[in-house]
Formats: C-alpha cells, sequence, structure tokens
C-alpha cells in the first residue's frame, strides 16, 4: 500500500485525543474523521451512522484508528519527562508532584513555578511526533513532513545531532516522496523502494533506501595510554577488520532499527556507549567526551552515528558477547593505529573519522 501521510495530521490527532471520541484516519481524502465513544442512547445519528457503517465496510482499507487516549500513556510521558530532568530539587520536587490523585493538575501547577514549562510542551510535542511516527510504520505508511507535499527534513528525524533545515531555504533542491514501497520490513530492517519527484518536477525512481539502528563508536584508550580495538569478521567485505569497539543502541521494544535518542523506546548513546564498550573488551571508564554525532550514510540510510572517546581505561572483567559475536581485543599505540588506517587494514570509515576526532581533541 503506496500511502504517505503528512505527520502533522497524526500528531494533532494525538494532541487532541480523548475519551469521549473515537478517530480514524481516511487515507482517500487524507482527513481525521471521528465517532463519538458513547452514542446517545446507544445510537448514532444519521450522519454518523453513515460514516460508522463505511468504516465497517472498509476497515483498514480506507479507514485506520489512529492511537486513542489510553494508547498514548500521558503520565508515562510525564514520567519520562521528569526523570530525564537533572538531578536536584526541581526533579524531586516535580517527582513527589505525579504521585497520587490529582497528579496532572499538580505537575502543570509546578512547572509553571519552576519556569519549563515551554520545555515540558517541547518534550511533550517530540513524544506525541514519535509516537505518529510509529503508527505509520506500524500500519506500513510513509510519511512526509508537513501537509503541503514538502519534506523538509529526513523522515527518520528527532536525532540530536542533526543540523536544521533552514539552510536549505530558498534552494528548491529538496525531493518529494510520493510513493514508497516496503520491500522487506521486518525486526532487523526496513528496506525501501521509493518514488520521487525531483525539483523540475520529474519523476526518478526507483530509490532504495533503508532503516537500521543508530550506533555508538568508542575510541578508547586504556591507563596506558594505549587504545582498545577489536578484530572481527565483517560480511560486506568478507574480512576480519580491526576496529574501535562500537555496537548498536538498544530499544524497549524487538525492533532493530528506528532508534530516535530521546524518543523513549531507545535508550541514552552515552549508555550504550559505556555497555558496548564493558561487553565488548571487558574494560570501563570514568572519562567521557561525546565528539560528534553525524548520519550513518545519509544517501541510502537513516541511522546516525554517536562517537565517543573515553580515556584511562580500566580492566573490569571479561567480554560479555552476543551469540554472534566472535572478537578479540588487541591493544594498539597512537602509532600503530596510524600505520593500520594509512596502510588499508583499518576498514571502518566512520571508525577512522572518530580517530581523526579524537586526536583533534
Amino acid at each position: 500500500m503506496n500511502v504517505i501521510v503528512p505527520l502533522k495530521l497524526i500528531c494533532d490527532a494525538i494532541e487532541t485525543a480523548d475519551s469521549e471520541w473515537k478517530q480514524y484516519l481516511d487515507i482517500e481524502k487524507m482527513e481525521v474523521v471521528c465517532l463519538p465513544e458513547n452514542p446517545f442512547m446507544g445510537e448514532y445519528d444519521e450522519e454518523d451512522q453513515e460514516l460508522a457503517e463505511l468504516i465497517e465496510e472498509e476497515w483498514n482499507i480506507r479507514f485506520f484508528a489512529l492511537p486513542s487516549q489510553f494508547d498514548i500513556h500521558e503520565y508515562s510521558i510525564m514520567e519520562d519527562f521528569v526523570w530525564e530532568l537533572p538531578q536536584g530539587p526541581v526533579q524531586d520536587s516535580l517527582e513527589n508532584a505525579i504521585r497520587g490523585k490529582g497528579a496532572f493538575r499538580r505537575f502543570k501547577d509546578r512547572i509553571r513555578r519552576f519556569g519549563i514549562e515551554q520545555q515540558w510542551y517541547d518534550f511533550e510535542e517530540a513524544r506525541y511526533r514519535s509516537l505518529a511516527i510509529e503508527w505509520c510504520e506500524e500500519k506500513g505508511f510513509g510519511y512526509r513532513e508537513d501537509g503541503n507535499g514538502k519534506t523538509e527534513e529526513p523522515v527518520s528525524s528527532g536525532k540530536s545531532g542533526k543540523a536544521g533545515t533552514d539552510r536549505n531555504a530558498g534552494e528548491n533542491l529538496a525531493w518529494e516522496e510520493i510513493r514508497t514501497e516496503h520491500v522487506v520490513q521486518d525486526t532487523w530492517i526496513d528496506f525501501r523502494r521509493s518514488a520521487y519527484r525531483l525539483p523540475d518536477g520529474k519523476v526518478f525512481e526507483p530509490f532504495y533506501s533503508y532503516s537500521r539502528k543508530d550506533y555508538v563508536v568508542i575510541v578508547a584508550s586504556d591507563e596506558d595510554g594505549r587504545y582498545l580495538c577489536v578484530r572481527q569478521f565483517r560480511q560486506g567485505i568478507k574480512e576480519v577488520t580491526t576496529e574501535f569497539p562500537a555496537g548498536g543502541i538498544e530499544r524497549s521494544d524487538s525492533r532493530k532499527y528506528g532508534c530516535r535518542e530521546g524518543s523513549g523506546a531507545s535508550e541514552d548513546s552515552l549508555k550504550a556507549a559505556k555497555r558496548e564498550l564493558l561487553e565488548e573488551t571487558g574494560y570501563a571508564s570514568d572519562e567521557w567526551r561525546h565528539l560528534l554525532t553525524v548520519p550513518s550514510n545519509a544517501t541510502m540510510a537513516d541511522n546516525y552515528a554517536h562517537i565517543f572517546a573515553a580515556e584511562n581505561c580500566r580492566k573490569l572483567g571479561e567480554q560479555d558477547l552476543d551469540e554472534t559475536e566472535f572478537l578479540h581485543v588487541r591493544r594498539y599505540s597512537e602509532e600503530e593505529i596510524e600505520k593500520l588506517i594509512f596502510g588499508g587494514e583499518f576498514q571502518q570509515a566512520v571508525h577512522i573519522m572518530a580517530w581523526m576526532l579524537a586526536r583533534r581533541e
């Protein structure tokens, strides 16, 4: 089903969801329609009855149920906001406010008192947007960022390292995605074949793209100033490579793509970096620096690489590897790393960039 949904339409529906109305997306007219949850005397009026019958006839063909108030979990969003605040009196006060009867009223009163009301609205809006994207992906729909056909930013957005889109204002360079087919969409990957309208009005197809998980790369050095690397087989080039410790940012659901750090479904990138370093090498560090967050492959993929440096790493234990991980830890001097890179034996482009960034700091 090649459907492209204006994301704002779904966000607005999520924001206005309540217990009195059921909302549906009509993909033929690309609008949201509503039916009362509890019709008067148990019967719809004539207009609502006609709509109800039409929805029943074309359920999940033309009409798709939108997230209800109970799917949105507003209280959980409020909890997540509180827990992401810096530890201290503000967080403590808000955590007490959301316990017990009247939690929402007390929460709103205190965020106004602390002057973080806008911060809350921004957080809530971002969460609604993530829910809207997840709903579209669950239905197999593509989506665009506004309601007029213009895609203002990558469909996967929500990355902390993404630059703003105003740099392209007035350049008329954006391609418009007009049709998308999910060739493979499983736990591991969303591989898509799309048709785009180019800036000159011509249609180009097929264009292939995919979603994979965000990941972290760690330039880690031990207390002797030697760099921790791992040796493992890479299926793309079918060779054993030397590279820095790295790994995917995990989600709280079963999917292996579409992390969107900050959405609530994925772990924090620094937490992921600490976990991956410990699991792959048995080392840990108290000295971390975030170097850069950058698209992994902006041409074809929507995932991001979060690059960190970790210094004075100390051995805490043994490796804790997944069932498909077979790797050995090696320690190299700065000169040896340089020799590996320029000798073509350090074969991960993002890892080489991570090295250059770490040495630049």
